[in-house]
């Protein structure tokens, strides 16, 4: 299993724990997984690890947030937990 990988998992079961998130296998040759919450049904963030780093997606506001660790990502959304959209 790569470092990706490893990454990817923890960041899953971190965001699992949380509750609302789901896994969303890429449906694109080469694509990437990506780690899903979407309260209303359409995703409002998706997570997915490139290179060792976690990415967040910010589908309305067609943007990336990269963060270094595990527990950037989990404060960056513990600081907007409630809000929808994040930004």
């Amino acid at each position: 299993m790569s470092a990706d990988d490893e990454l990817f998992d923890r960041v899953g079961a971190a965001l699992q724990a949380r509750g609302g998130w789901r896994y969303e296998p890429s449906t694109t040759p080469g694509g990437l997984a990506s780690w899903c919450l979407d309260p209303g049904g359409e995703p409002v963030v998706s997570v997915n690890v490139v290179d060792g780093s976690i990415v967040a997606y910010l589908p309305v506001q067609d943007r990336d947030v990269t963060f270094v660790d595990l527990d950037a990502l989990l404060a960056w959304l513990d600081e907007r937990e409630g809000a929808s959209p994040p930004a």
